[in-house]
């Protein structure tokens, strides 16, 4: 039996018999270190149906693991050995060996113990082989060795390390029946608990010593794990916890919980002071929560489980009871807790250090480089958010680095709102990038700075540190590439199979290899050739059926020059990597610093229409005794294949890029979109406007008619364009600097010559629109060109007690029209429905609710048709308002009255629905812009400057100006401009606007829509006593 039992042993610690047997003693003789004396083994006990597992949940305070090995025991017969797969079964005894080491000397005055239970130690195999032959199966049992070596266990793991004692331990364990949690707690979000996302701490001013092992010490990205939601209590002052206490408090709540101790070396009274304990508000993403530590009880259990304190239901166990993995980096640091320890009062509570269970107390004023601020955020009012509430948004780090990791991150924003474009600060830019240019890319195509208001809709931004021009990411603009002479032939998928309007993307700027002969790409050439340049890439393969060595023969892969619109570019094939790594979706070229990837990488939205195509790279494949030369695209984006260099197919063609050259001879605003409107043509199937590139401020070449389709019915030979200047133009002239947009003419008449270039002025018809609102608020008259088509559904009056149902073509309203053409001078008529009870407003808007302190506001403005919803059912009380909405409203309340001038702004686009409204604001004196020709309409505005607005607005109105107020009250008055703080006194003292809260301004503030609805409110409430005598 003893030899049985023995073989036992050797067969589940194989590590132990590797030993050198002449090593082992009970203890040395010669130990410089200061001996252990307590050694805890923890273990999760063993319950019906969970998995053995490999060991890896059990830990040792100050020892290394070393190895585990499982066996079912059997009186009778020899153990069965186990798997981690395997589970639990009730009842039955279970054998459980492991093995940990330490360099620290164990005596024989070293406590031993598991799970809080002690451990029997034996002096060898031998007696421990007899203890396990005489154990009965009546009570667990646990059985101990402690070995020394001198010269290691010849384990590779523990590399050459000498002098070890290994603790072994054999626990003989009865499986019992799995416990049932007293209460189901349901999450309260969809959000993956376990997942991690990052807050920005950076302005909470947490005392302490910035913990290193953060990936970013300025505490703007700080890890986070969802926990999920706990059924726990929490402490709102300073207590010892006891068990009825907890009881009666607990309550399901959500929370993230730091990864590590975000500060170290301080005091539980510091953090106390500076309200971090029980709880300072805390918002991110408009979500609100409260920063605090966690609840962690108030003394040891001595139950012997895996040493936890109590009550139990405290958060710190609660989250390590759903995961264990929840709580990260405990090792060699405690953290403080909110509850005071019950038998050393008024010593506080400390988890962590020697395992993630382990729980202790230190004096309040104590502190030391192992004890620190371990925060959670517990999410408020969530009964307010639906399950949906929190968002994950991704940051994709563009080649820079947070800590030492490129990897994408994730932020919390609430559902359904815009949100905070997250800092620059705390994120490395990429090797080599010395510049200042920082910009958030939107899923959504849109650039966001820093602090900047992101649209709802946006799911991913990517982080962007160097564009060399200020044109639209994303965009479609469309090049003649029909003269450049591309062999094979032309995809039929394109919308002008002349090529003469060829659509490409702007991916902008990558920092990429490109090559200028043919060669195996390596690692070393990418990261020593690799440079910042900006690319179009086309929307399509533009020919197929062409192989790699007829495009070079045309000196196509490489590049060959080419000019339009007054700008140098190559036009040339990609580089796309010599070699792959990944499959799928994973899949990537490498080097991974080729320009197709590096495009992907800035948005995978910019390579389009790659299925079932594959595209010719610049790249050969290593070992070129064969010429293959890679291509992309096909089956994925990102997939790559190789080809022999003479092949050809229908289904392989060629995707061209168009560099921008001598970048440096261009300003940022050196690419200028020209808007190019169809009028009634169509560029393949579709009629809508497009845009071409040329060199702002230089003259262009007016581009050609061939690929689009003229008009149905039009049979004419007549084409021009009209440019924005009212010149028109052939196709092949001069085309002034000035103009911004071109538009088709396919019908002429005769008139005299206009001079410079061939240019004529047209001989064009006007008619106008009269808008009759019927007793409803005036809209302005329209003049447009003959045959102009114009959309009614933008043109809504308000009228006091009645709902707008819509425009007449008749008087009688009788036939009801969404657009007209303009044939003749026209009139449209307003229909009306009366309100049942018109002083009544029922409210659409899903985000807006009696709760909320804008609730009135936002019905009166709403009632009053000066501020609609973003949505039939979405008002955005917290989204941002434009200068170019802002204008508008104020339009509005005027009646929507005709400018007197004309608009001086280029990037006030003609016939957008605010240009009207922004001519007559500044041409009263309302609204300024920032140079002669720009207004930025587009752009936030803060509370300072809307301020301002109302002020003028209100010198426009000639109410009195005499009223101020005082802003001695408000901390942050020294941010007000100089020229705003005369008009914030004027706003304070007539009730127009007040503090975020008793002492704050937040000048510099970007006004959110339900704080406009107010000032709107308040404007209008207090006209008549502003009013001048």
């Amino acid at each position: 039996m003893k030899k049985r039992i023995l073989s036992i042993l050797l067969t589940l610690c194989m590590v132990l018999c590797l030993m050198p047997t002449a090593a082992f003693a009970e203890g040395n003789e010669d130990t410089p270190m200061q001996a252990l004396t307590s050694v805890d083994i923890t273990f999760p006990k063993p319950e019906e149906g969970k998995k053995i597992g490999d060991g890896s949940a059990a830990s040792a305070s100050g020892l290394t693991f070393l190895e585990f090995g499982p066996a079912l025991w059997q009186q009778d017969g020899e153990p069965k050995k186990l798997n981690a797969d395997d589970t639990y079964e009730k009842d039955n005894i279970y054998l459980l060996y492991f093995a940990f080491y330490t360099q620290k000397p164990i005596t024989d005055e070293t406590a031993l113990t598991f799970n809080g239970n002690p451990i029997t130690r034996y002096e060898d195999y031998q007696a421990l082989a007899e203890a396990l032959n005489a154990y009965d199966g009546q009570e667990d049992a646990y059985l101990g060795l402690v070995m020394f070596s001198e010269e290691g266990t010849g384990d590779p793991s523990m590399k050459d390390l000498k002098n070890i004692y290994v603790v072994g331990l054999y626990a003989l364990v009865r499986a019992q029946e799995a416990q049932t949690p007293e209460d189901t707690v349901e999450e309260q979000f969809n959000l993956d608990p376990g997942d991690t996302y990052y807050f920005d701490l950076s302005a909470e001013n947490i005392l302490g010593t910035v913990n290193d092992a953060l990936p970013d010490n300025t505490m703007h990205y700080v890890p986070f794990t969802y926990a999920g939601t706990v059924d726990a209590y929490k402490l709102t002052s300073a207590m010892a916890t006891t068990e009825e206490y907890a009881k009666n408090n607990k309550y399901p709540h959500s929370l993230f919980v730091a990864d590590y101790a975000v500060t170290k070396d301080v005091s539980r009274d510091a953090l106390h002071t500076a309200k971090l304990i029980f709880g300072k508000n805390y918002a991110s993403g408009g979500v609100d929560y409260t920063l605090r530590a966690p609840s962690v009880g108030s003394g040891r259990t001595d139950s012997g489980e895996s040493r936890r304190v109590t009550p139990q239901n405290n958060e710190w166990d609660k989250m390590l009871d759903k995961d264990d993995k929840y709580i990260k980096n405990w090792g060699k640091m405690f953290s403080w807790g909110q509850d005071t320890w019950s038998t050393s009062a008024p010593r506080c509570a400390v988890r962590g250090y020697d395992s993630a269970r382990y729980g202790d107390h230190h004096s309040s004023w104590y502190n030391y480089v192992g004890l620190g601020f371990r925060p959670v955020l517990e999410v408020l009012n969530p009964d307010t958010l639906d399950s949906d509430g929190l968002k994950a948004v991704t940051l994709a780090l563009g080649g820079g680095k947070l800590g030492n990791s490129s990897e994408d991150i994730q932020i919390i924003v609430k559902n359904g709102e815009s949100f905070t474009a997250p800092a620059s600060h705390g994120l490395t830019r990429p090797d080599g990038n010395n510049e200042d240019y920082f910009m958030w890319l939107g899923s959504d195509g849109n650039l966001y700075a820093p602090d900047e208001s992101v649209s709802a809709d946006v799911t991913k931004l990517t982080a962007l540190f160097y564009e060399q021009f200020n044109l639209a990411l994303g965009g479609r603009y469309y090049f003649d590439l029909s003269a450049m002479g591309i062999p094979g032939t032309v995809n039929d998928a394109l919308p002008d199979n002349t090529m003469h309007y060829v659509p490409f993307t702007y991916a902008g700027t990558v920092d990429a290899y490109k090559l200028t002969s043919e060669r195996e790409t390596t690692e070393e050439y990418a990261q020593q050739n690799k440079y910042p340049h900006s690319l179009f890439v086309a929307d399509y393969a533009v020919k197929h059926t062409v192989s790699w060595n007829d495009l070079n023969t045309a000196d196509l892969i490489f590049g060959k020059d080419y000019v339009v619109g007054g700008v140098d570019y190559t036009l040339r094939a990609p580089s796309v990597g010599s070699d792959r790594t990944g499959l799928n979706e994973s899949q990537r070229g490498t080097p991974q610093s080729n320009e197709w990837d590096k495009l992907l990488d800035k948005n995978d939205g910019y390579i389009k229409n790659w299925n079932w195509m594959a595209s010719w790279g610049q790249d050969t494949r290593p070992d070129n005794s064969t010429p293959f030369r890679a291509v992309r695209g096909f089956h994925s984006a990102r997939g790559w294949e190789f080809n022999s260099s003479s092949y050809q197919n229908g289904i392989l063609g060629f995707r061209p890029v168009l560099e921008v050259l001598n970048p440096d001879a261009l300003d940022a605003d050196g690419l200028k979109a020209v808007t190019l409107a169809l009028g009634g043509g169509k560029l393949g199937d579709s009629a809508e406007d497009i845009q071409i590139i040329v060199k702002n401020d230089s003259k262009f070449t007016a581009p050609a008619s061939d690929g689009l389709t003229r008009p149905d019915g039009n049979t004419e030979n007549y084409f021009k364009w009209l440019g924005s200047d009212g010149n028109l133009y052939a196709p092949g002239e001069s085309v002034s600097a000035d103009v911004t947009k071109l538009t088709a003419k396919f019908a002429g008449g005769s008139s005299g010559s206009g001079g410079g270039g061939g240019s004529r002025k047209p001989s064009v018809t006007y008619y106008t629109l009269h808008f009759e609102t019927n007793g409803g608020s005036a809209i302005t008259d329209m003049r447009e060109e003959n045959n102009t088509r114009i959309s009614l559904t933008k043109y809504v009056p308000t009228r006091h007690g009645y709902t707008f149902i819509g425009w007449y073509s008749d008087h009688n309203l009788t036939n009801q029209v969404s657009e007209v053409s303009l044939t003749k001078n026209m009139t449209v008529y307003a229909g009306w429905r009366a309100d049942e009870n018109p002083d009544i407003v029922v409210n659409p808007f899903t985000d807006v609710s009696e709760k909320d302190w804008f609730y009135n506001d936002a019905m009166f403005v709403y009632k009053n048709g000066l501020m609609l919803g973003t949505s039939k059912t979405l008002f955005s009380p917290h989204g941002t308002v434009t200068r170019g909405m802002m204008a508008t409203i104020l339009w509005r309340m005027e009646g929507s009255l005709a400018p007197k001038g004309e608009n001086s702004f280029t990037d006030v686009e003609a016939g957008r629905w605010y240009a009207d409204a922004i001519t007559w604001a500044t041409e009263n004196g309302i609204f300024a812009g920032y140079s002669k020709d720009k207004f930025g309409p587009d752009d936030p505005i803060t509370r300072e400057q809307l301020t301002a607005i109302f002020y003028r607005y209100a010198d426009y109105k000639g109410y009195k100006l005499t009223v101020t107020g005082n802003l001695d009250k408000f901390e942050d008055a020294d941010k007000i401009t100089d020229y705003a703080k005369m008009v914030m006194q004027w706003a304070v003292g007539n009730g127009l606007i007040k503090g975020k809260s008793e002492n704050l301004l937040d000048p510099q503030g970007t006004a959110t829509r339900a704080e406009i609805s107010a000032m709107l409110h308040r404007f209008i409430e207090k006209a008549k006593p502003m009013q001048a005598d």
